[in-house]
């Protein structure tokens, strides 16, 4: 299973939160290297686990904890903010070899049950997920799917799903500016879309130095402590 290091930072002031950290990840199944800088508040975890789980561990030390890069070739990230309204989400997909995409996602207010994610060709979200066009399949079929359609969702009973995929068809560079769909029903061209969101480039390991947005003057810690899918 391909691993992902993922850059969070984790609000720490002294060497005893350096230790709560690495006490934190030092037994956890899936966790192969972590890397904390007290300087710089930040942590870099290696792991094939999703990160919203890696994120809570960080976060059951009692800090504030943000996502800010990943490791790999490219990366991407899409917010789910049209669709069913009270549904949000995150997706990231990072490219940490030539031939693995990996598809690491967490979605609030799915109704418990099964859902297919898949690539559309549109990345326009302004009515909704109606005009995002068919699922992308530059072409033909990959081994006998389409290229966008991308693997199945399962929601819990809280209504979240948390899911990571690894995809060995897909690329990042194929995907920017396109919509990543989350539909009920396996056709993609006839399920029902839930939710959806445009495909984005995001910050790599260490190509995200802020820590103030400078649009409002929110602090990241701000951003963390807000309630919300990752």
């Amino acid at each position: 299973m391909a691993s992902t290091t993922v850059e969070f930072a984790v609000q720490m002031t002294c060497e005893s939160c350096v230790n709560a950290v690495k006490k934190s990840l030092a037994n956890i199944d899936g966790v192969q290297n972590v890397q904390v800088y007290l300087d710089e508040q930040r942590v870099v975890v290696q792991s094939n686990l999703p990160t919203l789980q890696v994120l809570k561990v960080l976060e059951s030390t009692g800090k504030k904890v943000a996502v800010k890069g990943y490791a790999g070739g490219q990366a991407a990230v899409s917010i789910l903010e049209a669709g069913k309204v009270g549904l949000q989400g995150v997706v990231r997909l990072i490219q940490p070899t030539p031939d693995v995409c990996i598809v690491d996602g967490t979605i609030d207010g799915l109704e418990k049950g099964s859902y297919r994610a898949f690539i559309h060709e549109c990345g326009d979200i302004s009515q909704g997920c109606e005009n995002v066009g068919n699922v992308f399949n530059p072409s033909a079929t990959h081994n006998g799917r389409l290229y966008g359609d991308i693997g199945t969702i399962n929601s819990d009973d809280s209504s979240r799903a948390v899911f990571r995929f690894e995809d060995k068809v897909i690329k990042v560079s194929d995907l920017i500016g396109r919509a990543f769909v989350v539909a009920k029903g396996s056709d993609g061209e006839e399920a029902k879309r839930v939710a959806c969101g445009v495909i984005a480039r995001s910050a790599g390991l260490f190509q995200n130095p802020k820590t103030i947005c400078a649009c409002d003057g929110t602090t990241i810690w701000d951003e963390a402590g807000k309630k919300s899918a990752l």
